[in-house]
């Protein structure tokens, strides 16, 4: 149990390495599928708002790594 618990933290921090960004993308090809099946919004749209999720993410992740690391001067 421990090696599969190992693989699977392994393959999480290989295509993730933080929870946010996770959450930012999966969000993103979420909302995305809906607009384009659901709501047939045109493509250039959905795609302003898939990279706009992604960024936010980003942002997100990187506020919080600033806020965590002590200053150097």
């Amino acid at each position: 149990m421990n090696a599969i618990q190992r693989a699977l933290k392994a393959t999480y921090n290989f295509f993730a390495g933080d929870v946010i960004l996770l959450v930012a993308t999966a969000v993103a090809f979420v909302l995305g599928l809906l607009l384009v099946h659901s709501l047939a919004a045109p493509n250039p749209l959905v795609a302003v708002i898939f990279v706009g999720c992604i960024v936010g993410g980003l942002a997100l992740t990187l506020g919080r790594e600033l806020r965590g690391r002590a200053r150097q001067r």
